[in-house]
C-alpha cells in the first residue's frame, strides 16, 4: 500500500471513537451532585469539541446559571476523576478504525493523536480501548501550549512524531480539526459521522470520508492528484 503520506495526525472523539454516551453519563453524574438537571444525549453532543473546560462551562450555563471560574475548576476536577475511573464503559470504536490503523501501522505510517481532550481523560481511554499502541505521540488540550484550531497543536504533534509536514495529513471530524490542518498547511480529511456543528462540506477539507475504512483509498487518491497537479 502506497499513499505518499508518511505521517497521520488523528483526532480522537468523533473520529476514532464515539464517546458522547460516556461524556453524557459522566457529565450528568456531576450535574446531579450539584442539583442541576440532566443533559439530553443530543445536548451533550452539541457541547463537545473545544475541550472539557469549555464543555463544562456550556453545561453549567445550559442547566442554570453560568459557573464561576472556581466552580468550573471544581467541577472539572471531579469530572476528570470520574472519567478516568470509568473511561470507556459507554464508548465505542467506530467501524473500520482498528483494521485501518493496523494496516497503516504495518506499512510504516507514523501516527499521532492530537486532541483537545484533557490528558487525564485521554490516556485512560486509549489504554482501555487498546488504541495507545498505534501512536508514537499523543498531545492533549492541556499537555501542550496550543490547542486546535491553532495549527501549532498539529505541528507540535508532528514534531514529537519525528515527522515532516510535507508528507503529513490530518484526519478529524470538526471545525477545529480542519481549521488546525489548514493553519498547519497540511492535507485535511474530514469524517462525516462525527460531532461537527456545521455541514461537513463547508469545512473545505481536501476530502470527506463517510467511514474510516475509506481513509486509505482516499489518501491514495489525494496524493495522486497532488503529484499530477
Amino acid at each position: 500500500m502506497k499513499t505518499g503520506i508518511n505521517a497521520l495526525v488523528l483526532d480522537l472523539d468523533g473520529t476514532l471513537i464515539d464517546s458522547v454516551p460516556q461524556v453524557h453519563m459522566t457529565m450528568n453524574q456531576g450535574l446531579k451532585q450539584i442539583g442541576r438537571r440532566a443533559l439530553s444525549l443530543n445536548e451533550t453532543k452539541n457541547l463537545i469539541g473545544e475541550g472539557a473546560t469549555a464543555t463544562i462551562e456550556k453545561a453549567l450555563k445550559l442547566t442554570g446559571r453560568a459557573g464561576t471560574s472556581e466552580q468550573v475548576a471544581e467541577f472539572l476536577q471531579k469530572y476528570l476523576s470520574d472519567y478516568a475511573t470509568n473511561p470507556a464503559s459507554h464508548t465505542v470504536i467506530y467501524p473500520g478504525v482498528i483494521e485501518t490503523l493496523e494496516t497503516l501501522d504495518a506499512c510504516g505510517v507514523l501516527m499521532g493523536l492530537c486532541t483537545n481532550k484533557p490528558q487525564a481523560a485521554t490516556l485512560p481511554v486509549l489504554k482501555a480501548l487498546d488504541l495507545e499502541r498505534f501512536f508514537c505521540a499523543v498531545t492533549c488540550g492541556d499537555s501542550v501550549p496550543y490547542r486546535k484550531p491553532d495549527g501549532r497543536h498539529v505541528t507540535l504533534t508532528l514534531e514529537r512524531m519525528g515527522a515532516s509536514l510535507r508528507s503529513a495529513a490530518m484526519v478529524g471530524d470538526s471545525e477545529t480539526d480542519i481549521a488546525a490542518a489548514h493553519d498547519a498547511e497540511i492535507i485535511s480529511i474530514a469524517v462525516s459521522y462525527g460531532y461537527c456543528h456545521a455541514p461537513v462540506a463547508e469545512l473545505c477539507a481536501d476530502a470527506v470520508i463517510d467511514t474510516f475504512s475509506d481513509l486509505i483509498p482516499t489518501l491514495q487518491r489525494i496524493t495522486k492528484k497532488v503529484k499530477t497537479a
